[in-house]
């Protein structure tokens, strides 16, 4: 043959296996679909242990795939942990120590997934600012949102626009519906998808669609109306599940499950009676692959909402540069059954909001968590706290909140204010769940290791609070 037209064929063919194992690269990434819930707690499904709930689809879920029995929020409300989930950072290393924005310069996971070719959509709550931080200013092709809650007959805004859409019935399915939307278009054009998902549910105002309130008729009205919200919850997870399969997408479809913060009622706290407003408190996380985890697993590693976005990007192969340090890890390695144990700590900070945030001492001036193999360290603050002095307004966030979440409301049966604890306290997380027994006292060598690397990695957060991590321009 003559070698001219050899070399053309020869390029025409190693052309078309290079287009080839393109496409085949395109369709193994796997669609990935984030669902929100808002207040939900570590207790409050079927598969947990709740004997009041009805969570059929979530348990079915559990059944199927991977559960996190040790599974922590970013943060103790709203806006810090959808910042942990977002960008794989403790919250207050962009100035989230309560309710706000994020910081413009943060990266995303929907940034990250896009230059992986992903379309990306966000429905439901948001909570981390406006403008330039806007979801549609964040990596999200299309939004349908709220700043903060939502109940029955709400609307969400379209984008930037001034446009809203109407919520029918449940929120929760009303939501899911509008992704479910998204989700078939992303596949009718065969690309891969990311879809976020929040629901304003179960957070207070507590109003639940009569479909859903009547599965617990026989118990008083504001439990009718809270586990109401939990099953609506619930039943948008089914719709979504239903849809995955009937698309048949659903085998390379990753659905992670998580609530926002832990629980708001004394049958959601975690094994430790906490929940909300508290930070190392544990709350719901499944994940469901039906390509990757072919056999559910229950697992005890600790794992957090941090954890979301690294391994996210270690799936699609995605390496962003500027990237701002992160906390949390990837969880391939889990996924894959080669993750024995945590590979670093989980840290978290609490301010208790006296004072300015920005003059406070990060280490000295806020609770600290560390959760290391099978220790917790739970670190009081050395510097007492600071009242607000007559007239002085509560300091912002790094951005002003849109909206004022709150603490979390009293509920029915709430347990009775505790005795003051410890300002040094090591728990045994896997042998002492409830953790009843402070162990500081006797593993002071423990408790010396672990209190230098909670130090250590506060400062590392007090630098990124003050900039260092940003690229310069």
């Amino acid at each position: 043959m003559n070698r001219s037209i050899f070399a053309r064929l020869a390029g025409a063919l190693g052309t078309s296996l290079l287009l080839l194992v393109g496409a085949a690269r395109a369709a193994d990434k796997p669609n990935i679909v984030i669902v929100l819930a808002d207040d939900m707690g570590w207790r409050d499904t079927g598969f947990s242990g709740n004997p009041i709930v009805k969570t059929p689809h979530l348990d079915r879920m559990a059944a199927a795939g991977l559960r996190f029995d040790y599974f922590y929020p970013g943060g103790q409300m709203c806006s810090p942990g959808r910042f942990a989930i977002m960008t794989g950072r403790s919250p207050c290393r962009t100035g989230l120590h309560h309710l706000g924005a994020m910081r413009p310069q943060e990266i995303t996971v929907a940034e990250a997934l896009k230059t992986a070719g992903y379309g990306t959509g966000h429905f439901g709550k948001w909570h981390l600012g406006e403008g330039a931080t806007l979801p549609v200013r964040k990596g999200f092709d299309r939004s349908l949102w709220q700043i903060n809650f939502f109940d029955l007959g709400a609307k969400l805004r379209v984008g930037e626009t001034q446009e809203y859409v109407e919520l029918k019935g449940d929120t929760s399915v009303a939501t899911m519906d509008l992704a479910l939307e998204f989700i078939r278009q992303q596949v009718a054009q065969s690309q891969p998808f990311f879809a976020y998902v929040c629901f304003g549910s179960p957070h207070s105002p507590h109003i639940a669609a009569d479909e859903f309130k009547a599965l617990y008729k026989d118990l008083p009205e504001k439990q009718q109306n809270y586990w109401g919200e939990v099953s609506g919850v619930d039943a948008a997870v089914g719709r979504l599940r239903d849809a995955l399969r009937k698309l048949k997408v659903a085998d390379n479809t990753l659905v992670w499950f998580t609530s926002d913060n832990g629980g708001i009622t004394k049958d959601s706290m975690d094994p430790a009676g906490k929940g909300k407003g508290n930070v190392g408190v544990r709350t719901v996380g499944l994940l469901e692959w039906p390509a990757r985890v072919k056999q559910p697993v229950v697992s005890k590693t600790p794992c957090a909402h941090m954890d979301i976005y690294p391994t996210l990007l270690d799936l699609v192969g995605v390496q962003m540069p500027n990237q701002p340090p992160l906390d949390g890890v990837s969880l391939v390695p889990l996924l894959e059954g080669k993750m024995p144990a945590r590979p670093k700590p989980l840290g978290f900070m609490l301010w208790n909001g006296g004072g300015n945030f920005a003059e406070t001492d990060f280490v000295k001036g806020t609770q600290g968590v560390l959760i290391d193999g099978p220790y917790k360290l739970v670190v009081a603050p050395e510097i007492p706290f600071a009242p607000k002095k007559q007239g002085e307004k509560k300091p912002a966030a790094a951005q002003p909140s849109e909206r004022k979440d709150g603490p979390p409301p009293k509920q029915q049966g709430t347990a009775a204010k505790k005795p003051a604890e410890a300002p040094v306290r090591l728990f045994d997380i896997f042998a002492d769940p409830a953790e009843t027994t402070n162990l500081a006292e006797k593993m002071p060598e423990v408790v010396g290791r672990m209190r230098a690397a909670l130090d250590q990695w506060r400062q590392s957060v007090r630098d990124s609070f003050d900039g260092k991590d940003y690229a310069k321009k």
